[in-house]
């Protein structure tokens, strides 16, 4: 709660605990995530013919009875936290007040990402009214702010990525001149991670020298360039040239380190490059690919259907399953779960595209002897298990359980061979 108020009771129940989450972006991608697996259960349970228009009708239904967990368990847990960081580096700070802000800066753009900076206003407002200075939040935040910064413009200068530089510059600026970080962190910073790191290293230094000098704000404004005036103390002093030399300071060693950190190519570059590594890889050497599914391996010609047994769809064999599994033959994403699950697309990361069709005409069956581990888009490590499939079920349907795995761009990987019961690929 924050100073001192009470929770807000849901149903007369639930507590609620106050807070703004307009900084915070920790709250939705949890609240996102939580709605990922609301939206699988609906696909799975909803028939293949009412999808178009139940589908969207329950994930609303379910939705609305989600909300509430959302606002009484998920957003307010940044702030939850954030009462027990204010506890730690409050204590922190009675003993080592160098090490306490050091941290505080540096963590800075983490815990404004989840929410957490909400925790500390009320003690900042009550020290300015009280006492007349803060000591903690406002001087770690010019730390931060400054930082960000510094390192959004090094990005904005080394970058090559003609889109990248139109978004830094005005993000960069707007977090110098005003204190609004948000497109700084998430549209530069974050996103291409190392100018994050300059960033919370070069707040961390300056959040040190803050802790050395015990420099204070005298007003409750987000620190920045044009605001470096609730720095001057009403009685004089060197506060304000503190202040302004932490700004400096800070300004100069982000910009640096991210400007040494950032690569200059860019994104677009990066990803073709990497790309045509991953291709002449499987191109100029040779890679062993084991079964996905255990069994006898056959040759596609004896294959039950045209189809596979031409060669039509590309190279590879076909099994006769002794176990009804499908296991990850390398890592790679799954890049295509049939509806009826009776056949899955995947790549491996070094560019094989395969498909494993589980026994013949079985996209019959509508998927009832299958059961998924996966789905479009997911990530998978060699050995994990993808698909499930009853044997038994299959064959009294009527359906062949001869299993084609086929290498669908065997072309492009300079052909495929079998050998010891594995796809030779390559070579």
């Amino acid at each position: 709660m924050l100073a001192g108020d009470s929770a807000t009771y849901l149903f007369g129940v639930i507590p609620v605990v106050h807070g703004s989450y307009s900084s915070s972006i920790i709250p939705a991608m949890l609240s996102t995530l939580l709605l990922k697996y609301v939206e699988k259960l609906v696909d799975r349970i909803t028939p293949e013919w009412s999808k178009s228009f139940l589908k969207p009708l329950l994930i609303v239904m379910i939705v609305t009875i989600v909300t509430p967990i959302t606002l009484c368990a998920i957003a307010p847990l940044g702030l939850i936290i954030g009462n027990g960081l204010q506890s730690v580096i409050n204590g922190i700070y009675g003993f080592a007040p160098w090490l306490a802000m050091m941290l505080f800066a540096g963590f800075m753009p983490f815990i404004v990402m989840t929410g957490m900076h909400g925790a500390f206003v009320p003690a900042s407002m009550l020290g300015i009214s009280g006492v007349g200075y803060d000591l903690m939040l406002l001087p770690a935040m010019l730390c931060s702010n400054t930082a960000q910064a510094g390192a959004t413009f090094g990005a904005a200068f080394k970058t090559k990525d003609k889109e990248m530089k139109k978004m830094a510059f005005p993000a960069a600026v707007s977090a110098l001149l005003a204190g609004v970080t948000e497109p700084a962190m998430y549209g530069v910073t974050l996103k291409l991670k190392k100018p994050m790191v300059a960033a919370c290293i070069s707040g961390g230094i300056g959040g040190l020298i803050v802790g050395i000098l015990q420099v204070k704000s005298y007003a409750f404004v987000t620190p920045s360039m044009t605001s470096l005036v609730q720095f001057i103390s009403p009685d004089g002093g060197k506060n304000f040239l503190y202040a302004v030399i932490i700004f400096a300071v800070t300004l100069v060693l982000s910009f640096v380190l991210s400007f040494i950190l950032t690569k200059g190519e860019s994104e677009e570059e990066a990803v073709e490059e990497t790309e045509l590594q991953k291709s002449a890889a499987v191109l100029t050497g040779k890679v062993e690919i084991e079964a996905p599914v255990k069994g006898k391996v056959i040759s596609l010609t004896e294959v039950k259907d045209n189809t596979f047994a031409t060669g039509i769809l590309g190279e590879g064999f076909a099994i006769v399953p002794s176990e009804g599994k499908v296991y990850a033959p390398f890592d790679g994403v799954c890049e295509n779960l049939f509806d009826t699950l009776h056949a899955i697309g995947i790549t491996s990361d070094n560019g094989i595209e395969m498909l494993i069709h589980v026994g013949l005409e079985t996209v019959a069956l509508k998927g009832e002897p299958f059961k998924a581990h996966t789905g479009n888009g997911e990530h998978f490590k060699k050995g994990a298990l993808l698909l499930e499939f009853d044997i038994d079920a299959i064959q009294k349907a009527g359906c062949e359980i001869q299993t084609p795995v086929i290498i669908t761009n065997a072309e492009e990987l300079g052909g495929v061979t079998v050998e010891n019961e594995r796809l030779v690929i390559g070579g």
